[in-house]
């Protein structure tokens, strides 16, 4: 479903599980209010590009369950993981 608008965003992440069980911790760079209107973050994503090859934002990977979360909510482990990206 196509992005109506975004809104920049300091301070969230998306937090889930992988394909492997591994913890995901994905920085929100902004968040998109998609025709339905229905808000999602947006996240720089690995292999997220246009046809031009140029980095783009992306909503969390398809399939994959999870929160978004305010930086003061993470807990070490998380922190430590989003530090890693």
């Amino acid at each position: 479903m196509k992005i109506q608008s975004i809104s920049a965003c300091t301070g969230w992440f998306f937090c889930g599980k992988g394909a492997r069980g591994e913890d995901l911790v994905l920085k929100v760079a902004a968040w998109g209010v998609r025709e339905s209107g229905e808000v999602v973050g947006l996240i720089a994503a690995a292999n997220a590009v246009t046809g031009d090859n140029i980095p783009r934002l992306a909503p969390p990977p398809a399939g994959i369950k999870g929160v978004y979360l305010p930086e003061e909510k993470l807990t070490h482990g998380q922190k430590v993981k989003a530090a890693l990206r």
